[in-house]
């Protein structure tokens, strides 16, 4: 018979799982965890792939100190997860996601007001904005903490230019809360920012000679076109796209140029340091030394469209500090995209 460290293990490996099919991160960005005791949770390790986890791969840590078991490495939030069970014994596990819309309202410090009764039975009435620390660093910890003891009725937080974080009796219950949080996310999200335009498919003038050249001049394995809805409308406007998330400085790089699409010295000079560049009023395209990288950077740019938007009209919204910005993105080049 399998013990409860087994099945919260199994469990964990599920719902990493879920978090990549329902679109609530991408790759191995976020984490999971499950509490198996009162002094012990299971977590997602750090840097590797969700859709080839085993169970070896699932730290167990204890929540005292978030010492860990084994030679795997648990996720540089696993702090995070231990202090929400400390302060919460009625919960049983906790989910970080990088959900768009969530990310995307994240910008704005005051948080998101609950106004469905459903949601509000998930959520509470609000949704809260913790204060600003850059990933896996003491600040962010400290920052959860005090809003998690703060908002006692919350189980949804906002974890500002970054993601939520849900906190629930068990991992059904926080995946739901995920979605309902999306939701509402959504819905103040679109009652602020009209985005023009449908998501294309890629456009004519970008011929498969054309595609071809610029992959091989910025040396990319992989190039794809990106036209979401809101990487098409942020693509007119021209302008440089900012740092406003934590993953789009990481993954796509630093401001993010916009180029008109007869300018290819320029989106292959771009291209050459980062993994995204805007094409003026078309939208955007993304590289990856994998098909499936260049599909994460698409969705993690239109996240940042979707943030850049949102960010321009909603009160007290800033993108990262630019120094935060480059020292995220040489940490994510040259140490943890090479670990998964």
């Amino acid at each position: 018979m399998a013990t409860e460290e087994e099945r919260a293990k199994r469990a964990v490996i599920q719902a990493a799982r879920e978090l990549i099919k329902k679109g609530l991160t991408a790759r191995t960005w976020g984490n999971i965890s499950a509490r198996i005791s009162d002094t012990q949770f299971v977590i997602t390790p750090s840097g590797l792939s969700y859709d080839t986890l085993t169970e070896d791969k699932i730290v167990t840590v204890n929540i005292r100190d978030v010492s860990y078991e084994g030679d795997v490495k648990p996720s540089s939030e696993a702090g995070i997860h231990a202090d929400v069970y400390k302060l919460r014994p009625s919960v049983g596990a906790v989910i970080h996601t990088h959900q768009k819309a969530a990310s995307a309202i994240s910008v704005c410090p005051e948080g998101l007001l609950i106004e469905s009764e459903k949601e509000k039975a998930l959520l509470g009435n609000i949704a809260p904005c913790t204060a600003y620390g850059m990933p896996g660093t003491k600040k962010l910890r400290k920052a959860v903490r005090k809003t998690v003891s703060d908002d006692p009725e919350s189980r949804g937080f906002l974890l500002p230019r970054h993601g939520a974080l849900l906190v629930g009796s068990d991992l059904k219950t926080v995946f739901s809360e995920a979605e309902a949080l999306e939701c509402a996310a959504e819905k103040k999200y679109h009652s602020i920012v009209r985005e023009s335009g449908l998501a294309r498919k890629r456009p004519p003038e970008l011929t498969k000679a054309l595609h071809i050249r610029i992959r091989r001049g910025c040396g990319a394995a992989h190039l794809i076109y990106a036209g979401g809805a809101a990487t098409l409308c942020f693509s007119k406007k021209g302008e440089k796209l900012l740092p406003w998330l934590d993953d789009l400085s990481q993954i796509a790089g630093v401001n993010i140029c916009c180029c008109d699409i007869s300018d290819v010295k320029s989106m292959v000079r771009e291209l050459r340091h980062k993994n995204a560049v805007l094409i003026k009023g078309y939208g955007a395209l993304c590289t990856g030394n994998t098909r499936e990288d260049a599909l994460a950077v698409k969705m993690i740019l239109e996240k940042g469209c979707m943030a850049a938007l949102y960010g321009e009209k909603a009160a007290d919204a800033r993108p990262l500090n630019p120094i935060d910005a480059r020292l995220q993105r040489i940490v994510y080049r040259y140490h943890y995209s090479k670990m998964s």
